[in-house]
């Protein structure tokens, strides 16, 4: 996903002075491509710490990074599933738009993930005791689908679909503990309530919600980003899990991965003990 489509999905979310900056951006890309952030501070009014947080908001890594990606030119927008449907429209057609909506979808959701992140996420859980989640809807199927994944290569994981429950269980978690909120908006009550005692808790928060400034990232360690979709017969909500589902696999792998022949035997055995039943 190219600068100008991350300022657009963001771009509600921004304080004044940041709209003042995202307007700059748009209009003066090849000017940006060699100025420093000290330079572009002094020409837009505000101070290079300013915009280094601005690169980040936008889910840079920082400065250097949103410059490469100016440097590969504005892309498209993700074309909205629902909008160009007509009355009985035939199955050759929904699988094509369907197929090309989430290509899409999954093509911009690869262009936010930071590597480093997903270093970092794969680390902590290593390292953790107990790995707990917290999601409703959409983002619970995200949920219970990596709670499940982990629990199979050994992990140990804890998810409940009930909100009530996802709170609760909270009373045992320890600061070795990792929590993984997953909320499209950055603003589900039960999951901002999860990571509010997480943190408090002094765990580890890491996030996934829609680009922008959410109430989940400002309580988050560690935020991964999704595209903003539209919000139209529930179009968002879809590609809001294929994009959720996207990451917690990428982390998945990257853990089965470590310990790769080991992985093998332990889900082998978990899958044998599931087939007498």
């Amino acid at each position: 996903m190219g600068l100008k489509l991350r300022i657009k999905n963001a771009y509600p979310s921004f304080t004044s002075s940041e709209k003042a900056i995202a307007d700059y951006f748009l209009k003066n890309a090849k000017e940006i491509q060699n100025c420093s952030t000290q330079e572009l501070g002094e020409k837009i009014g505000t101070s290079a710490a300013t915009i280094v947080r601005f690169s980040r908001t936008l889910g840079y890594s920082g400065f250097p990074a949103l410059k490469m990606d100016l440097m590969v030119g504005f892309k498209s927008d993700v074309p909205d599933l629902t909008s160009d449907l007509k009355q009985g429209e035939s199955i050759e057609a929904l699988v094509q738009t369907t197929y090309q909506h989430r290509l899409k979808n999954l093509e911009n959701t690869r262009e936010m993930i930071d590597d480093d992140a997903i270093e970092e996420a794969v680390k902590d859980i290593l390292q953790c005791r107990v790995v707990y989640l917290a999601g409703v809807a959409g983002s619970g199927v995200v949920c219970d689908d990596f709670h499940q994944k982990l629990n199979r290569i050994g992990i140990t994981a804890f998810f409940n679909k009930d909100i009530h429950v996802q709170v609760a269980s909270l009373a045992g978690i320890k600061k070795e503990d990792v929590l993984i909120a997953v909320s499209y908006n950055g603003e589900t009550k039960s999951v901002l309530e999860c990571a509010r005692i997480a943190k408090e808790r002094n765990a580890k928060v890491i996030g996934i919600s829609k680009l922008g400034k959410t109430s989940l990232s400002k309580i988050a360690n560690m935020m991964f980003y999704l595209p903003v979709q539209e919000n139209s017969i529930r179009a968002g909500a879809v590609a809001s899990r294929d994009s959720s589902l996207f990451i917690t696999d990428l982390i998945y792998l990257s853990l089965f991965s470590r310990n790769l022949n080991h992985s093998k035997e332990i889900l082998a055995e978990t899958k044998a003990w599931t087939s007498k039943i």
